[in-house]
């Protein structure tokens, strides 16, 4: 018997890599505000402030005249809960960053272009805030062996590769790249549930061990040798919490000759966090790849060729090899039979990989091995629905490109549960307009899931609008992670109910579809709810010029009235209430969006919150 040779190819991808100097400058500034406190001294130090007003204060200019970009590190900054920062840099972006956004971004901001970021400070009256700017990374220059490779011999396209642009290309909104700000490596994107997924080799050598930590979409083409970001809008801080990641690998045994030859195929759901606009990928983007189980071996055979295609953040022949040049690439070939590749030593397996000619969607043709392209979307060609995740390509025309298929039930299954262990889709569309998806369980209508969605599951609505009257008679819970979304008519009449014991957080897909937070808060913000979400307790805050009689009222997403708070003579910057998510009888109310309202005598503000 022949002996076997076990090559772990993706493995070996661990060794490779490029390496972009990373720089982090010291930066000193810090800057205090609050009530009762002495006048302000010089504000390149540390200042104090009185005013106590609703306007936004300008703090401090960062410049780096030697960089391409900046990304602010805010260690030790403390914001109450009506304050938040505004950056502004010299290309024109801005960002908002209060207390929950500072902790998604471990206490950092997004990246700008250019040289310079303009910091100020937004202070709600009666807040204690503390800006600290302890650091600034900046820009660095290749290193050795990034040069190097970025003059390597590279192959030539095929005549089936072509490029396409976030413009031309109807679902590349939901592929973003992972950077550290010089350079980016590996693709991820959005799924159905909101999750990001991208490759276990991307996750574990890039994102989690070095920082790869932004995701970013609607990346803009560099500008000569210079990377360009998108604003940070288009920027999303990624989770790395352990319960906040799930990860799985296999091994594709291939045929060549009559010894094995085998490839790591990995996978990872990621959780990203919300950025600064309040809003996850799949809410901004309103984009998403669908999910469907890849053809096996006899499929691909009975139907002659089936196209797939993969969108990703990688390189082709030509580009340079350093990551500020990887722009968003359209790969398109056909589907090779997994018999025709995959030793018999695979068994049944053989049809959880997705194999197919990938010349060119390698690491640059450096090795061969595993590229910048890995954690791309396979799709049906021309499509948003998803087979698999490419892993590796390969410049062999003996070692095609491979991917893990989604017809391998543990990556199925860990996709379909990432956030909830019991869950359905509704998608007007359907997979090839046919409710059976694998992860999708597909409903084509909202009725169909009120109907037929098991009890106590989570019922994810893709993006669209779904008019008339719809009755849910089983506790179930309503999300809309993706895209924006309308349930029912304008008058409500999807939100009827036959019985109480339903879920009453119908809207909630409305409020996280059409969610964002104002581009200029700071002038017309009267009430705010913190923590938003919130699971056991929130703080309802408001700010009224005079004392006097207000009055709060909480009702549902129908419009009944929930919980009253009556407070007289409130005292002018220190206003608020503790809602701990109860009705007037002390009974927990079911998760979903409420409507709080304030009224003080003469006007009445409102607001939305949402419970867990």
């Amino acid at each position: 018997m022949k002996s076997i040779n076990l090559l772990l190819i993706g493995l070996m991808g661990l060794f490779g890599g490029t390496t972009m100097a990373q720089k982090m400058v010291p930066h000193s500034f810090r800057y205090q505000v609050g009530p009762r406190q002495a006048a302000p001294r010089q504000a390149d130090t540390s200042d104090r402030d009185t005013s106590g007003s609703n306007q936004l204060q300008f703090l401090t200019q960062v410049t780096q005249p030697s960089t391409t970009f900046l990304r602010l590190y805010f260690a030790g900054t403390q914001l109450g809960d009506g304050s938040y920062l505004v950056l502004e840099g010299t290309d024109g972006n801005r960002q908002e960053l209060r207390k929950q956004d500072l902790e998604n971004w471990r206490y950092s901001s997004a990246y700008f272009n250019g040289q310079s970021v303009n910091v100020s400070l937004f202070a709600a009256p009666g807040d204690r805030n503390t800006v600290t700017v302890s650091g600034v990374k900046i820009s660095g220059e290749p290193t050795g062996s990034t040069q190097k490779a970025r003059q390597a011999a590279q192959p030539k396209p095929t005549a089936r590769q072509s490029a396409a642009s976030s413009v031309t290309y109807p679902y590349a909104k939901a592929v973003g790249r992972f950077t550290n700000g010089s350079d980016s490596y590996g693709t991820g994107w959005i799924a159905p549930n909101g999750a990001i997924v991208t490759s276990s080799y991307v996750y574990n050598s890039y994102v989690k061990d070095q920082s790869y930590d932004v995701i970013e979409f609607n990346v803009p083409p560099s500008v000569g040798t210079t990377v360009q970001h998108p604003s940070p809008q288009d920027q999303y801080p990624v989770s790395t919490a352990p319960d906040q990641v799930k990860q799985g690998a296999t091994i594709v045994p291939f045929k060549i000759s009559l010894d094995l030859l085998g490839r790591m195929n990995t996978y990872t759901i990621l959780a990203p966090l919300a950025n600064s606009t309040g809003l996850r990928p799949g809410e901004r983007q309103q984009e998403y790849f669908r999910i469907s189980t890849n053809p096996k071996s006899s499929d691909i055979n009975d139907a002659g060729n089936v196209p797939v295609d993969v969108l990703h953040y990688g390189a082709y022949a030509g580009d340079s090899y350093n990551g500020q040049f990887r722009t968003l690439h359209l790969y398109q070939n056909s589907l090779l039979e997994q018999n025709e590749y995959l030793s018999v030593y695979a068994g049944a397996e053989r049809n959880e990989y997705v194999i197919y000619n990938g010349v060119g969607l390698v690491n640059n043709g450096v090795s061969g091995i595993t590229g910048s392209d890995t954690g791309a979307p396979i799709t049906y060609g021309e499509s948003n629905i998803a087979m698999g995740i490419h892993e590796a390509g390969s410049s062999d025309p003996n070692l095609p490109s491979t991917g893990i298929g989604f017809r391998n039930e543990g990556l199925r299954n860990d996709l379909a549960r990432f956030f909830a262990a019991k869950a359905a889709y509704v998608d007007l569309e359907g997979l090839n307009n046919q409710p059976t998806g694998e992860i999708h369980k597909a409903y084509l209508t909202a009725q169909q899931a009120a109907q037929h969605a098991p009890n106590d599951y989570t019922v994810y609505f893709a993006r669209g609008t779904y008019a008339g009257a719809v009755t849910f008679n089983r506790p179930m819970t309503l999300r809309a992670p993706v895209g924006k979304v309308t349930i029912g008519s304008a008058n409500g009449g999807a939100r009827q109910a036959a019985e109480s014991s339903i879920a009453r957080n119908v809207a909630m897909a409305e409020a996280l579809g059409a969610h964002s937070r104002l581009e200029r808060p700071e002038t017309t913000e009267k009430v705010r709810a913190y923590p938003n979400p919130f699971r056991d307790q929130t703080e309802i805050k408001y700010q009224f010029e005079e004392g006097g009689p207000v009055s709060v009222d909480i009702l549902n997403a129908a419009g009944v009235l929930v919980a009253t708070f009556n407070l007289s003579n409130a005292a002018f910057g220190q206003n608020g209430v503790q809602w701990n998510g109860t009705d007037q009888n002390g009974r927990p109310v079911p998760t979903g969006l409420y409507i709080v309202k304030m009224n003080n005598g003469r006007q009445t503000f409102t607001t939305k919150v949402l419970k867990q």
